[in-house]
């Protein structure tokens, strides 16, 4: 477990080097008592007087608490610094730098590993899994830092842009490299990812040999480091592995207060400050993206307290921080005259935080399954409906895909698709347990004989499901989207799979199959990049050759399809294919998608009522 929980020694001699990321503040002076001028990091969040001894002030020593310093501007520095510094550099030559070879895959998407490096296993990139035409092809001078740097900063931040931004990254590094030391591997291997030419073999190692070194100091930087690399290996297809190294980020988060509003308030630099806020929300999100996926009835942030203010816009965050806003504010928008307008970042966290009591909707009995599933309707629908105008689009205010806006709406669509597919028609079949994105199968059976409910939930999970892709065919380059929402490509294509299998006939069947190609192309082209995508392509192409290979829908089937009794599904009193507020146009297939509603941010698949049968 040393792997997953070495932060370094709290007994240890307190860095004063920048790793820490943390500027000094000075105690106030209290009436009779001695002003101190240095504080550990522990007590200055809890706002508390620090005895400033050292290596742990008495306080925490009392306490039993971790105790390190924030750097101080003047002085104090480490006399043993650069002999320290020395000898990491004469290790890290001494040290292997290649990487474990690939054996052709992972023995599994859940596959299990120790904690040694050795149970990962990245292919080398490759012109057969490179990307191609989606990705630049570069030449040149080989794996740089800078040009690596820049695929990251081009590719992978927009979509997670939790560290500096880049010019103040490379400040940073030319001015202080040792606070970067170990998150520039992580970054440096996602850059590599994208490059059709740059191995990738090498820097997989050198970025999973971080996870194994002794005393990794206890600040914001490591836990950027291990948050980059969860999701790298999550989406490398080693998802045990992924969610193990997010735990550790959680934990050593925790332990460093980043869940208070203090860990960043207390940071001199505003643009440093803001990453920390970021950091947190990203392991918020990511926390809520992981429980999903593995279907697990919460995520640990959600029962945290927190009030880390809400990270600002982008374009602030490469600009001038204003001042940040907290989610009381949030919460009480809706009782102003003007509804304030906030961060996409805050509707963002708002939907995550809503999907944690949603979670446990998978294990709820079937005689309160359906008004667990109306409240929780409700909720999203509410999400939607108090969106200012300024957030109902994806786009944001220099015509750019907002890619934390789009993850919300992508996010609010897969939600009404996990809630509602198993009170509908759109029937789990036996096929889809090959696919590790699938839930499982309802414990209930369903018969035409149910109410029209059934045709209620029908409708509003395939308007979600085909809403969810739909954002994929935005004129943007799928790959900078995040690979976290992969699994929510597959659970649309299910339903939209389910439905020419069970629902749709005539011309509706033909324009979903059209969404069904759609998806499988988001899952060809994330899979240029991310090992877990080229295996769920691989098994959701296998269940679509299944179903397009069964009779249409009207027919009587049994077997691997039919639901018990092989009985007749089509229901022609309440039609599906009536469906007439959708965001898209259907009407001549996937090449006149229309892209101004969806820039506009018109009805993106939330339903508002069930049409008449007559159309």
């Amino acid at each position: 477990m040393s792997m997953f929980f070495d932060f370094g020694s709290t007994g240890s001699t307190p860095s004063h080097d920048s790793s820490s990321g943390q500027s000094q503040s000075q105690e106030l002076v209290q009436k009779g008592g001695v002003r101190v001028s240095l504080a550990c990091v522990p007590c200055r969040s809890r706002h508390v007087k620090c005895g400033a001894e050292t290596p742990s002030c008495s306080r925490c020593l009392q306490d039993d608490k971790p105790c390190f310093y924030a750097k101080s501007r003047r002085g104090m520095r480490d006399k043993n610094a650069p002999q320290k510094r020395a000898s990491m550099r004469e290790t890290s030559r001494e040290s292997p730098r290649s990487g474990p070879p690939y054996g052709g895959g992972h023995g599994g998407i859940y596959s299990n590993g120790g904690s040694s490096t050795a149970s990962y296993s990245r292919p080398p990139s490759d012109g057969s899994l490179s990307p191609t035409s989606s990705i630049s092809r570069l030449s040149g001078k080989g794996s740089s830092t800078a040009r690596l740097l820049d695929l990251y900063y081009n590719f992978f931040h927009k979509a997670h842009p939790y560290l500096l931004p880049q010019y103040h990254f490379r400040n940073r590094l030319h001015s202080d490299p040792e606070s970067l030391k170990h998150l520039l591997p992580i970054m440096q291997y996602i850059g590599s990812l994208y490059a059709l030419e740059v191995s990738s073999v090498e820097l997989y190692a050198a970025a999973m040999s971080q996870l194994d070194v002794p005393n990794l100091p206890p600040n914001g930087f490591t836990v950027q480091m291990l948050l980059l690399t969860a999701i790298a290996v999550h989406c490398d297809g080693e998802l045990e592995q992924g969610r193990a190294i997010l735990d550790r980020a959680i934990y050593l988060a925790l332990d460093l207060r980043m869940q208070s509003r203090a860990f960043a308030t207390m940071e001199r630099d505003p643009v440093l400050a803001e990453s920390w806020r970021r950091t947190f929300w990203g392991l918020y999100i990511s926390d809520a993206y992981f429980a999903a996926m593995r279907r697990a009835p919460m995520f640990t942030l959600h029962s945290i307290e927190a009030d880390v203010e809400i990270p600002c816009e982008e374009c602030d965050y490469e600009g001038i921080i204003p001042r940040s806003k907290t989610l009381d504010e949030y919460e009480s928008r809706d009782f102003e005259d003007e509804t304030p307008v906030f961060s996409s970042y805050a509707y963002l966290i708002d939907l995550v935080r809503i999907s944690g009591s949603l979670l446990p909707l998978d294990t709820t009995p079937r005689e309160y399954l359906e008004s667990a599933v109306a409240n929780a309707d409700a909720m999203l629908v509410n999400w939607k409906l108090h969106l200012p105008k300024e957030k109902q689009s994806v786009v944001d205010k220099n015509e750019e895909i907002d890619e934390i806006l789009f993850q919300a709406h992508n996010f609010l669509q897969i939600l009404l698709v996990h809630i509602h597919r198993p009170l509908s028609r759109l029937y789990h079949s036996p096929i889809e347990k090959i696919s590790h994105c699938a839930p499982p199968p309802p414990d209930h059976d369903t018969t035409t004989n149910e109410d029209k409910s059934y045709w209620l939930h029908t409708k509003k999970t395939l308007e979600a499901a085909e809403a969810a892709v739909n954002l994929y065919a935005l004129p943007c380059s799928i790959i900078n989207h995040t690979p976290l929402g992969i699994c929510g490509i597959v659970l649309s294509t299910l339903a939209n799979l389910s439905a020419c299998a069970y629902v749709l006939t005539g011309s509706e069947w033909y324009r979903t199959r059209d969404r069904i190609r759609l998806g499988l192309g988001c899952l060809k082209t994330f899979s240029e990049v991310w090992e877990v995508s080229r295996r769920t392509e691989k098994e959701t192409k296998q269940i679509a050759r299944t179903v397009f290979a069964m009779p249409r829908p009207g027919m009587e089937r049994a077997g691997i399809f039919g639901p018990p009794g092989g009985l007749k599904i089509w229901e022609p009193e309440v039609r599906v294919q009536d469906v007439t507020d959708l965001a898209v146009d259907w009407m001549a297939g996937m090449e006149e998608v229309s892209y101004e509603r969806l820039f506009n941010g018109v009805e993106q698949g939330v339903w508002h009522g069930i049409d008449d049968a007559s159309g």
